[in-house]
This record gives structure tokens, sequence and C-alpha cells, in this order.
């Protein structure tokens, strides 16, 4: 039924749901999967966890930490037999993992939701929405 499905990568557990839920649909269906992590700078003020006076040190340390996540969940797809991409994207998550379905041709797109509500929604916004409300593929969404 699908190709490739592209998967939207965090430390979140919505994240890990959709990682085992792309993994058993392409195993159903021989699909590949492309496991994608987002770096966005622009929310930069709100990442919790990166203790340095500069920028420029913190999204390095972002884009590190994103890397060593697309390489472990790599190594667990590919462990139950998948064929597996990464791509690491940088800049607004939504637009980037709209840019990378295009850009790959997948079939389907498959991320988790943090399920954010009141200001934290307002300010933070929702990717998956976003996605969801743009994506030229189907999208499936895992809850939190």
């Amino acid at each position: 039924m699908f190709n490739t499905i592209l998967v939207a990568v965090d430390e979140s557990d919505a994240a890990k749901s959709a990682v085992e839920l792309a993994c058993r649909l392409a195993k159903e269906d021989g699909a590949k999967l492309l496991l994608v992590n987002v770096v966005d700078v622009s929310k930069l003020v709100a990442v919790a966890g990166y203790e340095t006076p500069y920028p420029i040190d913190a999204i390095q340390m972002m884009r590190d930490s994103g890397a060593d996540l697309l390489n472990k969940q790599k190594s667990t797809c590919e462990s139950g037999g998948l064929n597996v991409t990464t791509a690491a994207g940088e800049g607004d998550a939504c637009d980037e993992i709209l840019r990378l379905a295009d850009e790959n041709k997948v079939g389907l797109i498959c991320m988790g939701t943090h399920g954010r509500k009141g200001l934290a929604h307002l300010f933070i916004g929702s990717v998956a929405e976003g996605v969801v409300r743009r994506s030229k593929v189907p999208v499936m969404v895992t809850p939190s």
C-alpha cells in the first residue's frame, strides 16, 4: 500500500509509539522507512536541558542529540529486518517534515502528538496539526 513511510522522531513517548506503528506497517507492506528529526532553532528559547550561554553550542547539541536518536531508532528498526534511511532537518518542524515527505515521495507520514492544550498549544503550536492540514499524503498521528 505504501512504498515509503516518513516517521517524525523526537524523544517523546508519542514519537516512540509512532515509530513502533510505522515499523509494523512497513513490515506488513514491505515499505521503506524514512526516520526524520528536525532541529527547530526558532524554539531554542523553549528548549530545556541545554545548559550553555551560547546559542550556537545549544544548536549543535540539539543536532547531535537528534543524530544520536536517529541512529538508535534506525538500528532498532533495522534489527526487525526493515529498510531504513534517516534525514535531519533544520527550521520549522512542520515545513521540514512536509519538505522531506515531498522530496522523498513518501506515501504516509506517521508522527506523534504531544497533546498540548491552552497556552502551550498557542505558543508552541502543534506540528502534527500543521502537517495534517497541509500534507499531500495521508498522516497517521499517535497520541502521547
